[in-house]
Order: C-alpha cells, then sequence, then structure tokens
C-alpha cells in the first residue's frame, strides 16, 4: 500500500493525471521523491504509446513531436518554465555578474530571449536525437529520458540546499531528499535503464549524472543552492545530456 501511495502521490505532482486530493498530494510529497524516477517511467510509457499510435500513419520525425507536445501536455508544462525562467536569469547574470538581476530575471513572469531560445533548442536537440536512429531507438528512448529527467531532481536535492532568498516550492525537495531516498530513487533508476537499454542507458546514465552533479555545483558556488525553477532547468538539462550521450554509445554498443 505505501508503494502504491507514494508512486501515485509521485505522478500527481509531476503530471496533470490526479489520483487523489490535493491535500494528500502536499503532505505525502516528501515521502514520494524517492518515487519520482518511476512517475518518469510513467511519462515515458504515455510518450510511447502516442508515438506507437502516430507511427500507424505518419513518419517516425512526426512521431516524435506529437510525443514531446504530449509530454508538455501531461506534465503541465513543468519544468519547461523551469528551463526557460533559468536560461533568463543565467543569461541575465552572465551579462552582468549581478545575482540580484539573476533573481529577477528568473522571476520576470515575461520570457526573455534566452529562456524562449532555451526551450527551443531542448524540443530540437529531443526531437533530432530520439529519432535519429531507428523506430527501437525511438520507443526505448522515450521510455527513458523522462525517467532520468526525474532522477536528477532526486539527485540534485540531495547534495543542494535552497538558500533564504529563494525558498520556495524547491525547499520540499532539498529538505525532503535524505540517504535513503536518494539510494532508492539510485538503484530504481539505474536496474530500471538496465533493463531497457543495457550498458548504453548506464554509460549515459552516468554522463547526465555527472552534468547534474556539475550543474548543482555551479548553482552552490554562484547563487548558494538551486530554488524550484533551478531545479526545472536540471530536469530539462540531464534529458538533454542523456539524449545526446545515448546516441553515442547505442551507435557503438548496439
Amino acid at each position: 500500500m505505501f508503494l502504491i501511495s507514494g508512486i501515485l502521490d509521485a505522478v500527481d505532482f509531476l503530471t496533470i493525471i490526479k489520483f487523489g486530493k490535493e491535500e494528500r498530494k502536499t503532505e505525502n510529497l516528501k515521502a514520494s521523491i524517492k518515487f519520482f524516477p518511476v512517475a518518469g517511467l510513467f511519462i515515458g510509457a504515455v510518450l510511447a504509446g502516442v508515438f506507437y499510435i502516430f507511427n500507424k500513419f505518419s513518419s517516425i520525425p512526426l512521431s516524435v513531436i506529437f510525443s514531446l507536445l504530449c509530454l508538455f501536455i501531461i506534465t503541465g508544462g513543468l519544468h519547461f518554465d523551469g528551463l526557460a525562467d533559468t536560461a533568463d536569469g543565467l543569461f541575465a547574470y552572465l551579462k552582468t555578474g549581478d545575482k540580484i538581476r539573476f533573481y529577477r530575471a528568473m522571476k520576470d513572469v515575461n520570457t526573455g530571449f534566452a529562456g524562449n531560445a532555451a526551450v527551443i533548442f531542448y524540443i530540437l536537440i529531443i526531437w533530432a536525437a530520439v529519432g535519429g536512429i531507428n523506430i527501437k531507438f525511438a520507443y526505448l528512448s522515450l521510455f527513458t529520458f523522462p525517467l532520468i529527467g526525474r532522477y536528477s531532481i532526486v539527485l540534485s536535492s540531495y547534495f543542494l540546499n535552497t538558500p533564504e532568498y529563494l525558498k520556495g516550492t524547491g525547499t520540499v525537495f532539498t529538505e525532503g531528499t535524505n540517504l535513503f531516498t536518494l539510494i532508492f530513487a539510485s538503484v530504481l533508476t539505474v536496474v530500471i535503464t538496465y533493463l531497457f537499454l543495457n550498458l548504453s542507458g548506464i554509460f549515459s546514465l552516468s554522463v547526465s549524472a555527472f552534468a547534474v552533479l556539475l550543474s548543482g555545483l555551479y548553482f552552490s558556488r554562484k547563487f548558494g543552492g538551486v530554488n524550484g525553477d533551478m531545479l526545472g532547468f536540471t530536469v530539462k538539462m540531464s534529458e538533454i545530456v542523456y539524449m545526446i550521450a545515448l546516441f553515442g554509445f547505442y551507435r557503438v554498443l548496439s
């Protein structure tokens, strides 16, 4: 019962699909963090299902586009907004070196040039990688890249904190992810990835995890930690790195 409840709470938070009451999701969010990789696999299964349907009467590239559209819909744009907001903040910070400008740009309700460009490049890279080899690879990558992205939340949250000036939703994760949660989620992610993609998946997961830790180190040194938007940025960044690495490793090892 605990297992099922935790998975449903994770899906509740990470998608627009709701299995329970809102208050249940809020109360048990910290306990559900360890099941984020499973929720990512659920999202991947939906994407693969959409791909299967559209590939019956359209090409692989077009089917991938519909799958990515489904990703945006089923998550309610969650993490896309974090990618855009953090990209705007980083662009402002790199131009000025001012942390206040970083925070203001990130919190601006109007998405800037950097944010729009980041989302566009994310879609183009994932689209090109998923559809770049064959239909088998398309299915395998669609199943697994949302899993890797949701695991990155657990990985980042364990090693990072949320500074006072960035307090918000992200605090739930950085304060609620303990060593057991990290180990549990890591084992789930490694096992599932290996079952789908063998060594290609494990190597790609390792590269993505390394990139997540590097970005976390940067956020920690420059801004004192992360908030919810920066975790969302990490999700999308980890998916990009994973898909680029997987594209290469799969061609070599398969």
